[in-house]
């Protein structure tokens, strides 16, 4: 698989890397729908095994993801993978988030609250280390109170060498806050510009896939703005969360668990579905997409096309899922990538809030 390093880190990663998430299964945090149906730990474990298998070396998780459950399927696979001569801990790289979970602490994000979830992601991922440790959200509290604890303590997890390098997330809404505002957002790009100036990320990570176009702006092209910094760049979502593969009927909408994220997304309500397939439609026959293969790998081209210093984190809870992505080859000429936006440009304003505002 071809590789790429990540900024001015010393980690080599394939451009096409597994997004654990799905795997954690469905899930309630902080009052919010939080996961995914469909999970099952027997596959997954096998998935996991087998993208090694294929040379992927990046796996992203997260210590809220199913409350450990994910973090634990990839303490399961690492040990694996070193038992059977797949790959030593040290070519694989390994990352995992902290500040969705709050526990029983007043914020997720104060400094004891992180020593003790790091200390449980370690533990669960069976490892000493994590390559790279994400602040999973952007809500620091009022007047960013949090803040400065929490980027001492994330230094001193570097300087114990349990973290080798700091990841901070793109813009977005923090999820309850989205739910009261019923709408999609992914937050003021200069206010994340002033929290990375504070916390000097090694690694960032930004929501990238063919219905997101803010960072095609120049106005909010985090990405150009990462490049010149030298970071690290991680686009997740991908597939948008499976929009884009024309899996549902919209004539029949899936119906989800309470502890499914999409069953709060309205997106994937009939109107929502009904509005992509139309122009999946167009996608498919523009660009002689006949299989869900061939639109995953479209998507993945699409996303790594942006930048050739990016990678590019893809969920699953199958090997045959992952075979799919981790095949993907080559990228996306400028023209077909703008004609991509084209195709779904204003399939916002069509569709309405992502959120439901019930």
């Amino acid at each position: 698989m071809q590789k790429v390093r990540l900024g001015r880190t010393n980690l080599h990663v394939g451009r096409v890397g597994v997004g654990c998430w799905a795997i954690g299964g469905p899930f309630i945090n902080l009052g919010l729908a939080a996961g995914w149906d469909g999970a099952d730990d027997h596959p997954a474990e096998h998935g996991l095994l087998e993208a090694v298998r294929m040379g992927a070396n990046l796996f992203d998780t997260a210590d809220v993801y199913g409350f450990g459950r994910s973090e634990r399927l990839v303490g399961r696979m690492l040990r694996r993978a070193q038992e059977e001569g797949l790959a030593t801990r040290e070519q694989l790289v390994v990352a995992t988030k902290v500040g969705y979970f709050q526990g029983c602490a007043e914020h997720a994000y104060d400094p004891l609250h992180m020593t003790h979830q790091l200390e449980m992601s370690l533990r669960n991922l069976s490892t000493d280390y994590i390559d790279i440790y994400w602040f999973h959200h952007l809500d620091f509290g009022g007047d960013q109170r949090y803040l400065p604890g929490a980027i001492d303590r994330m230094r001193s997890f570097q300087r114990e060498g349990r973290v080798r390098f700091v990841g901070l997330r793109g813009p977005h809404t923090y999820s309850p806050r989205r739910a009261e505002l019923a709408q999609r957002s992914d937050g003021p790009v200069e206010d994340y510009k002033s929290i990375a100036e504070a916390v000097v990320p090694d690694v960032v990570s930004l929501r990238y896939n063919a219905l997101s176009h803010k960072y095609d702006l120049e106005e909010s092209d985090l990405i150009e703005w990462a490049e010149k910094r030298d970071l690290g760049i991680v686009l997740y979502k991908p597939l948008a969360q499976g929009l884009l593969l024309d899996k549902y009927d919209p004539r029949n909408p899936p119906e989800f668990s309470a502890g499914d994220h999409r069953s709060r997304k309205a997106w994937f309500r009939a109107k929502g579905l009904s509005a992509l397939r139309t122009r999946i439609a167009t996608v498919k026959r523009e660009f002689a997409c006949c299989t869900t293969e061939d639109l995953v790998q479209l998507a993945l081209r699409y996303s790594l096309s942006r930048s050739v210093r990016a990678c590019v984190v893809v969920g699953f809870r199958s090997a045959d899922q992952l075979r799919s992505s981790l095949s993907t080859t080559g990228s996306l000429s400028p023209a077909e990538c703008a004609r991509l936006r084209e195709i779904f440009g204003a399939l916002g304003d069509e569709i309405g809030s992502f959120v439901d505002a019930t």
